[in-house]
């Protein structure tokens, strides 16, 4: 409730348990003494006490009480005193009801301007440089007690890839291991794709940890975001199989980014991964690449559960996951994206969703991700 509005309330009331009078209407001296009633009240109707006086309830901070509206429908006897004492001073109902409703409007004003105000102060602090590094501060705990598990398996999956290797490179001797494994048993390299998959999303958690990382210099180096892509794509080709799922690669980039490709990687890393875990069988994912002068941009299309509109600022908010997404059974945190936004926001780039009219299967709607880089120093 606005406090400024409550200054010019005609009537008595009660006001986060301190109890004021009205600027027309004192409180009656029966109400000196009496229970409070009025105040246990939870009704948001005109109400009458035992002793004939009438309250509403406006919200859970505020009570109009110790009035008597004249043309309250009631044969309480104690009422019918109450007018006779208080004469000039009773009120009648469309007074008392239009005072409700203009204390209910300012109270929805005043709630909307906070909201406002608190949206607009929240999305200034998850635009800083700030905001993610306070949430690792607070996450760091936890991670650090997980971490002795984390470097576990990362050593167990290393083991897996490298027999994996063995197996490959033993079976066909001085083929080419990528061309060897495609000609592999299928039950070997759904386990070598799974178990880089793994490794891939056990790196990129490790930038939570290890936010400084992002940007080390000893890290940085020109590569070209096309290749870094399609790493990831063929990391994802398991999955995007099993699901049946096509993908397409539209446009081209030939410039070099300057940056950790490991910590850029998160970023096509989480628009596949939630690509392939949202997008209905059978349907096509789209790679597109453009460039201009100074950047290189990125976007994954495909179909998606749709983003309601108050959504779309908290896509890429640590462990967000929107009402349609989560009415899926498709398991997912939340910290993929987010991770790829703060990444984002170290290097510089731009990340950004959209939903265009297209449906797909299910309810779908066609979804893109899409990273805006800037080019590397020596991209041209």
């Amino acid at each position: 409730m606005d406090p400024v509005a409550l200054q010019f309330l005609p009537y008595p009331h009660v006001f986060r348990g301190e109890r004021r009078d009205g600027i027309h209407i004192p409180w009656p001296d029966r109400c000196g003494s009496c229970n409070r009633q009025c105040e246990s009240a939870a009704s948001s109707g005109v109400g009458l006490c035992s002793y004939g006086l009438n309250y509403a309830r406006i919200d859970d901070d505020l009570l109009v009480a110790g009035v008597v509206a004249r043309d309250y429908p009631t044969h309480l006897a104690a009422h019918k005193r109450m007018i006779k004492k208080l004469g000039k001073k009773t009120i009648v109902l469309t007074d008392l009801r239009a005072v409700i409703d203009a204390a209910s409007a300012a109270d929805a004003r005043f709630a909307s301007e906070v909201d406002d105000a608190k949206r607009a102060i929240i999305e200034e602090y998850k635009t800083s440089a700030g905001y993610l590094d306070d949430i690792v501060q607070a996450l760091r705990p936890d991670v650090q007690r997980s971490l002795a598990q984390v470097h576990d398996y990362r050593q167990l999956i290393t083991q897996i890839v490298q027999n994996v290797n063995v197996i490959v490179e033993t079976s066909e001797p001085g083929t080419e291991f990528e061309v060897a494994l495609s000609s592999a048993a299928p039950e070997l390299r759904a386990i070598y794709w799974a178990a880089r998959l793994l490794e891939s999303k056990l790196e990129a958690a490790l930038y939570l940890m290890y936010p400084e990382k992002i940007d080390d210099p000893k890290s940085k180096k020109n590569f070209r975001l096309h290749g870094l892509v399609t790493k990831y794509s063929r990391i994802y080709g398991s999955t995007f199989q099993s699901k049946d799922l096509k993908v397409v690669t539209a446009g081209g980039s030939w410039g070099s980014l300057h940056a950790n490709p490991d910590a850029v990687g998160v970023i096509p890393h989480a628009f596949l991964d939630n690509a392939a875990k949202y997008a209905p069988p059978g349907t096509t994912i789209t790679l597109w690449f453009a460039e201009d002068e100074e950047h290189i941009t990125f976007e994954v299309e495909s179909f998606g559960p749709p983003i309601r509109p108050h959504e779309f600022t908290q896509v890429f908010d640590l462990f967000f996951r929107g009402e349609a997404a989560q009415a899926q059974s498709v398991e997912g945190t939340g910290f993929g994206l987010a991770l790829a936004s703060h990444i984002a926001c170290v290097i510089g780039a731009q990340l950004s969703v959209n939903q265009g009219g297209r449906k797909g299967p299910d309810g779908t709607v066609i979804t893109s991700f899409t990273a805006v880089f800037p080019k590397g120093p020596l991209s041209a």
